[in-house]
């Protein structure tokens, strides 16, 4: 009379699966173009209209690893051989671009923001010495233009947040740090605040950038397939760099020394622009998209890296990273909280921490 019952498991998969569904084609999709299809193809060779039916089938699972992670957990995903990490790559990409343009489009710098994908600021509020400072209201803003959201560091807007600042513990310079090596953090936007104490020079090891690498051009899309398009039983580095660790060489400062040039002469033969040191003066912020290639300068093994601040804020006053990553929350995943909770089996593939990169 009823019909055949469904499990109450099944219903709610069903549910799950529906409402990220829903929320690609609706929400996240129209954020493409016609553009975004044809450097789609000639980057991957697959037509985006023939991976979207491809998607369209993939499992909830899969589904919120591509909506709800940073695109870490889909490594190894056999769909990445037709360009699954780029296309993901791509639309994170235009789908935060449109946003922060409807949020911040009016901000003094949005434009040069969209085009380096990299700011720099005097602290107001510095003083040599000083054990603790806080960011002005106007420098808290910049960390919302950075990520288009209203509410970067919590629930909180931005209007409500203190944000301060304390020394944080020095890093040693080693030749062996990974973080030489030229690379992206994440498959999709992300941004990091550095906030140096000292003067930084090109002997303290800065923290060089390449401007505009951050964007999803059809150079940088090349890119990334190159280093996703990879089968789901080799191994893959999470956060791609350039140089692949067999080609790295560290056995004697002057092997890293030139390998470190080289990776920049090679960004710039493919087309990317030089990369920057940025030596900055006491009290400055950098504020940077760490989906562009970045790395941190060379230094001589044992010595300590410039004095940089600790970034400390309402829900984390205690916290020591020199380093504070933003966003604290999945961006494609913009109006699905606390509607859908992910799996947390569905991001079992997730990279090993390691701590942040820089």
């Amino acid at each position: 009379r009823w019909g055949r019952v469904v499990p109450l498991g099944m219903l709610a998969a069903h549910v799950e699966s529906t409402l990220l569904r829903a929320h690609l084609e609706s929400k996240l999709l129209p954020s493409l173009t016609s553009s975004d299809e044809r450097i789609f193809e000639q980057a991957t060779g697959t037509p985006l209209a023939a991976l979207l039916e491809e998607v369209r089938q993939l499992p909830a699972k899969s589904l919120e690893a591509l909506i709800f992670d940073t695109g870490k957990a889909l490594t190894k995903h056999p769909l990445n051989r037709r360009g699954l990490a780029v296309f993901r790559s791509l639309l994170a990409r235009r789908h935060v671009d449109r946003v922060r343009r409807e949020r911040w489009g009016a901000h003094a710098l949005h434009d040069a923001w969209m085009r380096h994908g990299l700011l720099t600021t005097r602290l107001r509020n510095f003083r040599p010495g000083a054990s603790n400072f806080s960011l002005t209201a106007e420098e808290v803003e910049l960390l919302g233009l950075a990520s288009g959201l209203d509410a970067p560091l919590s629930s909180r807007p931005l209007a409500e947040e203190r944000v301060w600042v304390t020394p944080a513990a020095q890093h040693v310079f080693r030749d062996s740090d990974a973080q030489y090596r030229m690379h992206i953090d994440q498959l999709m936007p992300t941004w990091k605040i550095f906030i140096f104490l000292e003067p930084v020079t090109l002997e303290r090891g800065p923290f060089h950038y390449v401007r505009g690498s951050h964007a999803a051009s059809l150079r940088k899309l090349r890119w990334l397939f190159e280093r996703t398009n990879v089968s789901s039983d080799k191994r893959t580095e999470c956060s791609p760099r350039h140089v692949a660790r067999s080609q790295w060489c560290s056995s004697s400062p002057e092997c890293l020394r030139r390998v470190f040039r080289a990776q920049q002469h090679d960004l710039k033969r493919h087309g990317f622009h030089a990369t920057e040191p940025l030596t900055v003066d006491a009290g400055t912020l950098v504020l940077a998209d760490t989906s562009g290639f970045h790395s941190r300068g060379l230094g001589p093994a044992g010595q300590r890296r410039t004095l940089m601040g600790a970034v400390q804020t309402l829900d984390r006053p205690q916290s020591s990273l020199s380093i504070f990553q933003i966003p604290r929350r999945p961006l494609l995943a913009d109006g699905l909280e606390g509607r859908l909770r992910p799996n947390p089996q569905s991001l079992a593939h997730r990279c090993p921490q390691r701590g942040l990169y820089s």
